[in-house]
């Protein structure tokens, strides 16, 4: 390898170049000396084949790449240091093919993990669905205060929660079932809706929230809040974050999607819940596709929290149009769909517990005519729990042929309604006399004996409750084909939360 002499070469500015490379005589070929460095910042340099053997840090940066490659390769045989690269587009944009070797490291993050930080791959298991193709009368219960109504629009099947100017007027929506959280599983809500424009004095809210917990996005007035409401100090407690002050993207054209929220648009809000009591919450919108997150709520080793940020995560579905004060005309806050996803499977790990005629039979006088054999409704004091009727059984001690009915919410004669025991979150009925109405859920027919297993995993087989604490019922209902007939029987329940 030659060497120059840096005092044989003219003019000066070369000689810094030159004590910089080495020749190969042999090959001809120019080096960089690995003691050495070249500045060549504020030049364009266009430059056939390289070969660069060993050296230290390379940073190529400015506003625009100084060098330019034509007909041939960039060859780096070995880099002891670090190789920064910086370029202007997000995320990058890459023509051609891209070949790694080795075990480099790849981070994936966003919403492409759960709310534990667990990759996304895991099939979803759906508690509730609620799309509103038809008018569905099972799913939700509504709330209207001072000329506030419900309408559906059986064109767009959207309902519409509609309030006059009024101070006062207000509409609320909310499921009539709670959805229960497994800790360690990632709760995922999607809402979507279509708000009526910002104007003093109207309130709009949509997302996983009861009375006194959970999580929603409000447009008060002009404002727009990610929340958490909670119950954990004994009292009402919210912690509302402004759109300016969305730690993620402010959804108001300077963040990272660049994109502007626009809420008399249509809109998905959504959020995932790591609940275990002090877990992280993330709240956004999908737009285009995509998961936005807006907000991330943290409550992990911060000295601000000391208890739950939630008193539960199991919580029902809500939509809100309120007037705080005299606005200056109607309002309408469109209801379209909504589901609550378990990430990662679920099961139920509940007992089963049984009320019925025991072990004293029960006779069908009339031949045809149905018989109330044991009713089921949640305790008041238990109104959001989570109990799913799962099985009816069913005994004929002598021949005969009996049809059963599962009827929700049917009318009662005679009842008289007991907790079934102290460790139950249930009433039960066993003295009422006849039965009229209601919905039948289920059914099916016995000749000597049946265990009927239910459709446990329906959200219709759940026990709901109305805004106004009123429990669905469940009646086991039994007629036979001849009179006096005698029968055994009991309904089945799990009590989940």
């Amino acid at each position: 390898m030659a060497y120059p002499e840096p005092t044989e070469v003219s003019p000066w500015y070369l000689r810094n170049i030159t004590q910089a490379l080495a020749l190969d005589e042999t090959s001809g070929n120019v080096y960089v000396r690995t003691d050495s460095q070249i500045d060549i910042s504020n030049a364009n340099i266009t430059i056939g084949n390289i070969g660069i053997d060993s050296f230290g840090n390379v940073d190529i940066s400015g506003n625009s790449l100084p060098v330019t490659v034509e007909g041939g390769n960039i060859t780096v045989d070995t880099i002891t240091g670090n190789v920064n690269v910086t370029q202007g587009t997000d995320p990058w944009i890459v023509e051609g093919n891209v070949s790694i070797t080795g075990t480099p490291s790849v981070s994936i993050t966003g919403y492409n993990l759960d709310a534990f930080a667990r990759l996304r791959v895991s099939n979803p298991y759906t508690f509730f669905d609620s799309a509103l193709t038809g008018e569905r009368r099972y799913d939700w219960s509504s709330s209207t205060a001072t000329s506030g109504t419900v309408t559906f629009d059986y064109n767009a099947n959207v309902r519409n929660l509609n309030v006059t100017a009024a101070s006062g007027s207000e509409v609320i929506r909310e499921s009539l079932w709670c959805f229960p959280y497994q800790a360690g599983k990632s709760l995922l809500v999607m809402s979507s809706f279509c708000m009526s424009p910002s104007k003093t004095g109207l309130r709009q809210r949509v997302g996983y929230f009861g009375a006194n917990n959970g999580v929603y996005f409000e447009q008060a007035n002009a404002t727009k809040n990610m929340v958490i409401r909670s119950s954990s100090s004994g009292s009402l407690v919210e912690e509302r974050i402004a759109q300016a002050d969305w730690n993620t993207d402010k959804l108001n054209g300077t963040g990272p999607s660049g994109l502007t929220l626009d809420t008399t648009a249509t809109q998905i809000f959504w959020c995932d819940i790591e609940w275990l009591g002090v877990g992280t919450v993330r709240t956004g919108f999908v737009i285009n596709g995509q998961f936005i997150t807006c907000h991330t709520f943290n409550h992990a080793n911060d000295p601000t929290y000391t208890t739950t940020y939630m008193g539960s995560a199991t919580l029902p579905c809500r939509y809100e149009i309120t007037n705080t004060g005299a606005t200056t005309g109607a309002s309408t806050l469109q209801q379209i769909c909504t589901t609550v996803i378990s990430e990662g499977g679920y099961n139920m790990p509940a007992a089963t517990y049984t009320a019925g005629t025991d072990i004293n039979t029960q006779r069908l006088a009339t031949a045809g005519t149905y018989y109330p054999i044991v009713s089921i409704r949640l305790n008041s004091s238990y109104l959001n729990s989570i109990v799913k009727v799962n099985q009816v059984d069913i005994l004929s001690p002598s021949v005969n042929y009996y049809r059963w009915s599962l009827l929700r919410n049917a009318t009662l004669t005679g009842a008289t309604w007991a907790n079934a025991s102290s460790t139950t979150r249930v009433d039960v009925d066993t003295a009422a006399t006849a039965v009229s109405g209601g919905t039948e859920m289920q059914s099916g027919f016995v000749s000597s004996r049946e265990l009927a297993e239910l459709v446990g995993a329906s959200i219709y087989a759940q026990l709901g409750r109305t805004l106004a604490g009123v429990s669905d019922t469940y009646t086991l209902a039994i007629t036979a084909a001849s009179n006096n007939a005698d029968v055994l029987a009991q309904i089945g329940w799990q009590e989940i939360l």
